[in-house]
């Protein structure tokens, strides 16, 4: 069956407008004027080409509108005053962002901001680092690093519920508390934390090196986390790629949002960034106007993935924690993310049908030679 680029570029332009999400019974006046600016609203994107596939193509690319990012970071900020000002002088913490909206490869007008909030007053460290080995961290402490964080999470908890009478407090789950609703123009997930010097932290001191130790609640325990070398390792491809690693990771993610398989399509957005980060640095070297060139190496890439089931489950993510397809159920949803590329790159080459300059070529030939003013 045919794919209908008409609905997936309307669900592209929703869901970068954030008109997929239903108003809060708190909405005013001034919101619903806000909403329907944004009904009539028209991206760069959607001028740049005529063809429905190519717009949808470059549209799916590009970063969300700056202004919706920053109200996403707005109201993680918001839930950060409550939690700071009901803390002080109770338990020490610090904030950090981790996730798809501080890398910028969010795909929503109303993206959820994933939240860190890390108990500051002890940290945990590898023994064998350097640090530890010459001496450098004190005696271990008295109470579990558990213990303390079953406190530092019950007081999230019931401080978040007091804070927020009109919105879902969600305290169900294992690693967050989550917020949406009521007043709240964004979901926030909160995760209570602390720090973990790992051994490469104790040799650089950089915080991008630094881990972190998540309570697992239901569970009680803690689990070990890197999302800053994650982090890093995307940012310094994206600069190595001229930007083309965080376009090529938008694109794929809309892909399996769109998809009518997309529940079989089991990877996360950390699975899809990861894949990426392995692409070859020179397929993702792409001018602007070469944008299409992207999808051409998405293809290839991910055909070439899909038939090295081994090779593939064998990949590690950029932080070295595991295997980025750790199971077969993920292995057909890359299979499934592969065949949505390229159903699209035969959209979009039909759409370049047209084009004199490309005559007689390929569809992935058409792809590397079009030129798309930006």
């Amino acid at each position: 069956m045919p794919v209908d680029f008409g609905q997936r570029l309307r669900n592209l332009r929703d869901r970068r407008l954030g008109l997929t999400t239903p108003l809060t019974k708190s909405v005013t006046a001034a919101d619903s004027a806000t909403l329907q600016t944004r009904v009539l609203k028209e991206e760069a994107y959607q001028r740049r080409a005529a063809g429905r596939a190519t717009k949808y193509a470059l549209g799916a690319m590009q970063a969300v509108d700056p202004e919706y990012t920053q109200n996403s970071y707005d109201e993680g900020d918001r839930v950060q005053r409550q939690l700071r000002d009901a803390l002080e002088g109770e338990i020490s913490v610090e904030f950090r962002y981790q996730g798809s909206v501080p890398l910028d490869i969010h795909i929503k007008g109303v993206s959820d901001i994933d939240m860190l909030v890390l108990r500051d007053d002890f940290h945990t460290y590898d023994p064998s680092g350097a640090a530890a080995l010459a001496g450098h961290y004190r005696n271990p402490i008295a109470d579990t690093a558990v213990g303390r964080m079953r406190r530092l999470r019950s007081r999230c908890e019931t401080i978040l519920t007091g804070a927020y009478p009109a919105a879902n407090v969600d305290i169900s789950g294992a690693k967050s508390i989550t917020l949406s609703g009521g007043s709240l123009r964004r979901k926030v997930d909160v995760v209570p934390s602390h720090w973990h010097d790992t051994v490469q932290y104790q040799l650089s001191g950089q915080e991008h090196e630094r881990g972190v130790s998540i309570l697992v609640k239901d569970e009680d325990r803690t689990a070990k986390n890197l999302p800053f070398v994650h982090m890093k390792c995307i940012n310094h491809k994206d600069i190595d790629t001229w930007g083309g690693t965080k376009k090529t990771i938008r694109l794929l993610k809309n892909l399996k949002n769109d998809s009518d398989y997309a529940n079989l399509i089991q990877l996360s957005s950390y699975d899809i960034a990861s894949l990426v980060w392995h692409f070859p640095v020179s397929s993702l070297q792409v001018i602007d106007s070469k944008e299409l060139t992207l999808l051409a190496a998405s293809k290839l890439h991910l055909t070439w993935c899909a038939a090295n089931k081994a090779a593939v489950m064998d990949l590690q993510t950029p932080d070295g924690t595991r295997k980025i397809i750790d199971s077969d159920a993920k292995f057909v949803g890359l299979q499934l993310l592969s065949l949505e590329v390229d159903q699209l790159t035969e959209g979009v080459a039909e759409d370049l049908k047209g084009n004199s300059l490309i005559l007689g070529q390929t569809s992935d030939e058409r792809l590397r030679n079009a030129y798309i003013a930006a």
